[in-house]
């Protein structure tokens, strides 16, 4: 039977019971838990970088893809940036960029300020904004492809009210824009919810001074509200052109880049220069020099983040 005595620093304990576990400090550091997820980074994301800009800078075609590259320096990138189709693909991506700023940063404050009221239909809508963003872009893409072809959904709405078939993919003066909005409804959720968020943080207060000094909803929004959300917005629009860089799969899904080279933005002419036309270099070089661009975009974003985060 234990007895009960008392340590010489005045903890009671019980004879007989087995001393306390002392606590050691785990041998793991901080350092330690990094390396499985660099293990991961470098297998997944810097492995294939490098060997994407190995070959941009070899001669990479059918007959050696799994031998030896011949290294060619930057003529690949000299070739590119003289080439006509890398040109009019960069028009084209940033007329999506266009597109995808005016969309996110203009509709999607305007569905944010409606959607930040609180009540049943916002809650509803919310939730189909959120189904919306997560579907698949390839589920997505082949649904407005049949409601976008020449005999497709849409134009049989058209059709009753007396208007002609409209060649939405299969013009090529249409199909750059169509596409675009198609992109533009793809990530306006995301802007709304983004832009919904910063909207609730801001303070109760501020909103009740403009209604005491007779200022409407709208006036409200736009002369109070979308000044405090500049810092969200810069964010969203760098976030939205880094996502307009690297938007190919509604393009592959609706039009394969056609009609013709209509719709061709870097990614989809990186795409199909290398696994079409067998041109891996040339397609590697483009995809580079989407990343470039992609790499300066992310600069200021990275230092916003950082300057938010407190020392």
């Amino acid at each position: 039977m234990s007895q009960v005595v008392t340590t010489p620093t005045g903890v009671t304990a019980h004879r007989g019971d087995p001393p306390p576990r002392r606590r050691t400090r785990s041998s793991l550091t901080p350092l330690g838990f990094g390396v499985p997820a660099a293990v991961v980074l470098v297998a997944m994301a810097l492995y294939p970088l490098a060997v994407l800009f190995q070959m941009s800078v070899s001669d990479v075609g059918p007959s050696n893809i799994v031998g030896g590259w011949s290294f060619v320096g930057l003529d690949n990138f000299a070739d590119a940036v003289q080439s006509s189709e890398t040109w009019d693909a960069l028009w084209r991506t940033v007329a999506l960029c266009a597109v995808l700023v005016v969309s996110n940063l203009a509709l999607g404050f305007v569905s944010a300020s409606v959607l930040a009221e609180p009540g049943r239909l916002s809650n509803l809508v919310l939730g189909l904004m959120v189904f919306v963003w997560a579907l698949p872009p390839l589920v997505a893409g082949s649904v407005w492809k049949f409601l976008l072809d020449d005999s497709g959904g849409l134009n049989a709405v058209l059709a009753t009210v007396g208007v002609g078939p409209v060649p939405w993919l299969s013009s090529p003066v249409a199909a750059l824009w169509t596409v675009s909005g198609v992109v533009a409804w793809s990530s306006l959720p995301f802007a709304t919810l983004i832009l919904r968020g910063a909207m609730l943080a801001v303070p109760k207060e501020v909103i009740e001074a403009a209604a005491i000094d007779g200022a409407g909803y709208w006036m409200t929004r736009a002369r109070i509200v979308a000044p405090l959300l500049r810092p969200t917005m810069w964010i969203l629009a760098i976030l939205t052109v880094i996502y307009a860089f690297k938007s190919f799969d509604f393009f592959y899904v609706l039009t394969e880049g056609g009609p013709g080279s209509s719709t061709n933005t870097l990614p989809v002419l990186s795409y199909y220069t290398a696994f079409t036309q067998f041109d891996m270099s040339t397609g590697a070089t483009v995809a580079v020099l989407s990343m470039v661009v992609v790499a300066v975009c992310a600069v200021p974003y990275v230092r916003r983040i950082n300057a938010e985060v407190p020392q």
